[in-house]
């Protein structure tokens, strides 16, 4: 399982809690997850050493991963169109905004590859508050290992 998330987005802090949460059930049904990063490697280590991160956290600063999953830039009005509310939620649940190192409106990407390589599961972010829900990251993944974990 595959997530491209921005250390200074709170959305992407909230979705990687989640994915950490949810840690055992990925873990059980055969998964491996991997937080994708576009900073450098000792700021990406650092970072979800800081957040109690247990993923593997990637650096991937030239964004050749994301490249190759299609992962498409928001509009600005693609981009800001969420509740206000949905951001007040992930502030007050630990979610800090950071300083932006990143181009601040480049799209977000979870995906779910099967042992061949083959993309089963693509959730790409419609809004920055586009969060995919961790039930359909479980089924997928639980899908690829045949139900193990269920």
């Amino acid at each position: 399982m595959v997530a491209f998330h921005r250390l200074w987005c709170p959305f992407c802090q909230q979705a990687a809690r989640d994915l950490e949460q949810a840690g055992d059930q990925l873990a059980a049904a055969g998964a491996r997850v991997a937080i994708v990063y576009r900073d450098d490697i000792d700021t990406v280590c650092a970072s979800c050493a800081q957040r109690g991160i247990t993923a593997d956290c990637l650096s991937d600063p030239q964004q050749e991963l994301e490249r190759a999953t299609e992962v498409e830039r928001f509009s600005l009005g693609r981009y800001a169109m969420f509740s206000p509310m949905r951001l007040i939620r992930v502030l007050r649940s630990g979610s800090r905004a950071g300083k932006v190192t990143s181009d601040v409106l480049q799209g977000r990407g979870t995906f779910v590859v099967d042992r061949d390589g083959r993309i089963v599961y693509a959730h790409h972010a419609v809004t920055a508050a586009d969060i995919p829900l961790i039930d359909d990251i479980v089924a997928a993944v639980r899908a690829v290992a045949g139900g193990a974990g269920a």
